[in-house]
This record gives C-alpha cells, sequence and structure tokens, in this order.
C-alpha cells in the first residue's frame, strides 16, 4: 500500500497527529492519536470484507480494483480526524476541517480525484450518521465507534457519545 505508506510518512501528517495528541493531553475521553486512526482503517476495512461488500464499493465508487479500494479505506481511516486538535483549539466541526486539510495529503500521496472525492466525502460525514451517507462514509462512522473500547473507560458516565453508540465489543470476536 505504497501510497498509504506516503501518508503516514508525510511530515505534515505526523504534525497534525502530533497536534491532536497535544490538544487531547488533559481531555479524559477518546485520543485522537496514530493508533486510533490505524485502529478506524482497520475496523472499517473489516466492515466491509465481512459484509462482502468489497465489489460492490469498488463498483460503486468507480474505483479500480482491490488494491486502490483497500487504499482508500486505509486512506479514510488515517485521515478522519486530522482536523481534531482544531475544533478542541477553536471549536470548528474536524471532520469538515479534516476533510479540506487531506485534500493536499492525498493529492502528494498520489490518490486520484475520484478517490479524493470519496475519501474527503467519508471523513467530512464521519461524525453524524445520516440517511444520505455515501457508502464510505457509513462504514468509517461505524469503524470509529466501533474502535473505542468504551465498557472500560473510566469516563463513560460523563462521555456523550458512550450512551448513542454501538459497543465496542466487536472486537472481542
Amino acid at each position: 500500500m505504497k501510497r498509504v505508506d506516503s501518508i503516514l510518512k508525510d511530515p505534515v501528517y505526523v504534525e497534525y497527529i502530533n497536534h491532536n495528541m497535544a490538544a487531547a493531553k488533559d481531555d479524559p475521553f477518546c485520543k485522537h492519536d496514530l493508533a486510533h486512526s490505524v485502529d478506524v482503517a482497520r475496523i472499517a476495512y473489516i466492515l466491509i470484507l465481512e459484509n462482502q461488500d468489497l465489489n460492490f464499493f469498488i463498483k460503486y465508487a468507480g474505483i479500480t480494483g482491490k488494491e486502490a479500494a483497500k487504499e482508500i479505506v486505509y486512506a479514510a481511516g488515517l485521515l478522519h480526524d486530522i482536523g481534531k486538535w482544531k475544533e478542541y483549539e477553536e471549536g470548528v466541526d474536524h471532520a469538515a476541517y479534516g476533510a479540506r486539510l487531506a485534500r493536499d495529503l492525498l493529492t502528494r500521496a498520489g490518490f486520484d480525484e475520484n478517490e479524493i472525492r470519496i475519501i474527503t466525502r467519508a471523513i467530512y460525514e464521519h461524525r453524524n450518521i445520516s440517511g444520505d451517507m455515501s457508502f464510505l462514509g457509513e462504514r468509517l462512522h461505524r469503524a470509529d465507534n466501533l474502535s473505542r473500547a468504551c465498557s472500560q473507560c473510566e469516563a463513560q458516565e460523563d462521555c456523550c457519545k458512550y450512551q448513542n453508540k454501538e459497543t465496542g465489543l466487536f472486537l472481542l470476536y
């Protein structure tokens, strides 16, 4: 996955992840670090594979093949929270801001305009579930929720997301 490796090695991506960690250092809730992003990428891909939706995704999105589809899913997972630090600092919607930040990273990594549109839309959509979400946006939303082992979190009683999310029990099976 050459293009995904390119994202991971991009100094701007590393800077965004470091901003996230610094901004959330005193937050008792979920962290938005590299480990979380990798978890979301893997779970999104697993959701697609387990539901035998990979070929559908390729056809629906006009993607060139399985390797490109895998890179798209992983890129979306790795980039979905890159704007979180800006939400901490200025209160902006991290999903919308992150979708804008992702464009340059994706271009430098070699994704084409169709792939960038698919990924940035999924990033934009991942925060809130809705009836008109894209295929990848819905999978990214679910993967983001499933990536958290909330049942073990000490701050769950104060968490606004805990009561309204799919449980992380997915990770145990």
